[in-house]
């Protein structure tokens, strides 16, 4: 939170005569300005009073989602709605568009030059040698918030920042051991997905970008975890956590143009081969491949006979040209057909 609007926060605290604690979301005390830490409540959404410990909590409806708190007394809650909403109307008369939350928020989505980004690191403390990326996370709901929802629910860590792009979307800046741990931010963002679907049976989809040891890369993270979520659903239907480090093939077929993706799209899938690549079939050859060209571990998994598999592959093979028992022709059928997505008819099989 900005130091100036922190500033002007303490007065208006000190004339209410009250001891209130202003606390940040990992339940620091930020005013007073004192090295003393709170647990803090799980789950509180903007606005409600849990008692914990002998206190009363209660989490603002504030960018960064700070609390209050205040010992235990009959007039407790009384003066926490008090001084929220005293609080919340001031912090809209004054945004915090220069805090830490609004320097973040420039550096991910606005084009700044190395020097500026330099200045906002610099001036609001920002830890410059922590390895992060960001993590997109996208809500599947037309009336929750997404970021009402999310926050109270994610474990975030001190380094950690969630940032409210839009009503759907939120932008989490993960902070990792080291530029290595990219797998922990996949771990991460699917405990979160079970978390989400436990919680609220809604879904998130996840986009994730490449880690950078420094803040100024954090913009390049970001780009790829929207592109992620772009092309992620199309290349990848059984997905939903899209890491852009893993998705070397999508990014390479997304890149080529339509009209030629069409063409060699067409080479294949064409009205010869319509009758021949079923849906049935297609789901067959999808399936070898998931098992890695192994016949036995495909006719088990799809309940079919050995042999059963191996006449639909030797059809394929007499009909379409392609022998997809051989690693190179189950590759040139894979790409082939994933070139579909590169259409205005993306989704549907040819």
């Amino acid at each position: 939170m900005d130091e100036r609007l922190l500033e002007k926060m303490t007065g208006l605290l000190s004339s209410l005569h009250q001891e209130i604690r202003l606390v940040d979301s990992q339940g620091d005390s930020l005013i007073p300005r004192e090295n003393v830490s709170f647990y803090l409540p799980g789950g509180m959404r903007a606005g409600e009073v849990r008692e914990s410990k002998g206190y009363l909590f209660m989490r603002l409806d504030m960018p960064e989602a700070p609390s209050l708190l205040c010992p235990m007394s009959d007039r407790a809650e009384d003066m926490l709605r008090l001084a929220a909403g005293a609080m919340e109307a001031f912090s809209q008369l004054h945004p915090d568009d220069k805090g830490q939350t609004g320097a973040w928020r420039r550096m991910l989505t606005e084009d700044m030059s190395d020097d500026e980004k330099n200045m906002l690191v610099t001036e609001h403390r920002i830890g410059a040698q922590q390895p992060r990326c960001v993590i997109l996370l996208r809500l599947h709901s037309l009336r929750q918030n997404a970021y009402e929802l999310l926050f109270p629910l994610l474990p975030l860590e001190k380094e950690d920042m969630l940032i409210a792009l839009d009503a759907s979307s939120v932008a989490l800046i993960k902070a990792l051991e080291d530029v290595k741990k990219l797998d922990e931010a996949k771990e991460y963002a699917l405990a979160v997905q079970e978390t989400v679907r436990e919680e609220s049976s809604l879904s998130v989809s996840c986009g994730i970008g490449d880690v950078s040891p420094t803040p100024e890369g954090l913009r390049q993270s970001f780009m790829q975890a929207q592109r992620a979520m772009e092309i992620g659903p199309q290349y990848l239907p059984e997905e939903s956590v899209y890491v852009w480090h893993d998705m070397l093939l999508p990014r390479f077929l997304s890149e080529i143009p339509e009209e030629k993706a069409q063409y060699y799209h067409n080479l294949v899938f064409n009205k010869k081969t319509s009758r021949l690549l079923t849906d049935e079939m297609l789901d067959t050859i999808d399936m070898f491949l998931q098992k890695d060209l192994n016949l036995s571990d495909t006719a088990r998994h799809l309940y079919i006979h050995r042999n059963t598999l191996v006449y639909r592959l030797d059809k394929v093979q007499r009909l379409a040209g392609l022998d997809v028992r051989k690693f190179s022709d189950a590759f040139l059928f894979k790409l082939m057909y994933d070139l579909k997505y590169n259409n205005k008819n993306k989704g549907k099989r040819s």
